[in-house]
């Protein structure tokens, strides 16, 4: 059972608890954008009513009780997940594959919108500024992404790690401390290794910020910053990771542009100034002998 009839089917709760019901039913997407004392302002309860009724619903808290929302309405309002996991047909021409995917994106781009949380992706830019190492942790098909991003920073002139082999992830997070801002990737929180790095990491109280899906992931317990990807593809069903490597994509993107944001004017003339000296040293013409 979804949330949203989750909530219209709730038995045993005060009067100031259906009120808050009632106006989360009318309007869940408001509900999403608001923080709590918002929320009790406009339907006037108190603050813990709402920490109440998230208990009744066995909720770990406001952004659980928001995700899992977050949820509920696209089930009941977008594209069921067959088209995510099967945008194209043996049928199809080229202009309806191009057409399809767009859609994809399209979606999952407004999807990852809608999850994020702008207060994290300041608190986790700044800790990238603060930060003296910055590691970045990924497998399979995401360690592309993740060398993109380190290739974006290092644009910059900050150097960030993306240890690839297992045991040299291991190694990585043994040898990281507080001075590490450590960035794991990961879907679902399956694969094992990446468990024994979250675990070392945080024995040695490096902080973790997770970019990770909606659904119940066993690292969350690890981490002090939580960045959701879209969740509609299936993780095994599908014809390829179109969605998630979008999703991925559009969070690492937004990342570097914060981070460049802090610093703009200096990091645009170091930039710039890099390629230039590139530029001029590609194009000399050597003397000849």
């Amino acid at each position: 059972m979804n949330l949203l009839k989750k909530l219209e089917n709730l038995e045993n709760v005060t009067p100031n608890e259906r009120i808050l019901i009632d106006a989360i039913l009318k309007d869940p997407e408001s509900f999403i954008a608001a923080k709590p004392k918002e929320i009790a302002s406009l339907t006037y309860v108190s603050v813990p009513t709402i920490y109440r009724l998230i208990n009744k619903l066995g909720l770990s808290g406001v952004n659980d009780l928001k995700l899992q929302l977050q949820d509920a309405l696209r089930s009941e309002t977008e594209v069921p997940v067959e088209s995510i996991d099967f945008p194209i047909s043996p049928t199809d021409t080229v202009n309806e594959i191009l057409l399809h995917l767009k859609d994809v994106y399209t979606q999952t781009i407004e999807d990852t919108l809608n999850l994020s949380d702008q207060q994290v992706l300041v608190d986790v830019s700044a800790l990238m500024k603060q930060a003296a190492f910055i590691d970045v942790y990924a497998s399979a098909g995401n360690l592309f992404f993740a060398r993109n991003f380190q290739f974006q920073m290092q644009e910059i002139n900050v150097n960030v790690n993306v240890p690839e082999a297992e045991y040299m992830q291991k190694l990585s997070a043994g040898n990281a401390d507080a001075r590490h801002l450590s960035i794991v990737i990961s879907f679902g929180g399956r694969g094992g290794s990446m468990n024994t790095v979250c675990q070392i990491l945080s024995d040695n109280h490096s902080p973790i910020v997770l970019i990770t899906s909606t659904q119940k992931n066993p690292l969350t317990r690890f981490a002090q910053y939580k960045i959701y990807m879209s969740s509609y593809e299936n993780h095994y069903q599908k014809i390829s990771s179109f969605s998630t490597r979008m999703t991925l994509l559009y969070i690492l993107d937004t990342l570097y542009s914060i981070y460049f944001r802090l610093q703009y004017d200096e990091l645009l003339n170091r930039k710039l100034t890099t390629y230039e000296k590139i530029h001029r040293r590609l194009t000399r013409r050597e003397p000849e002998d």
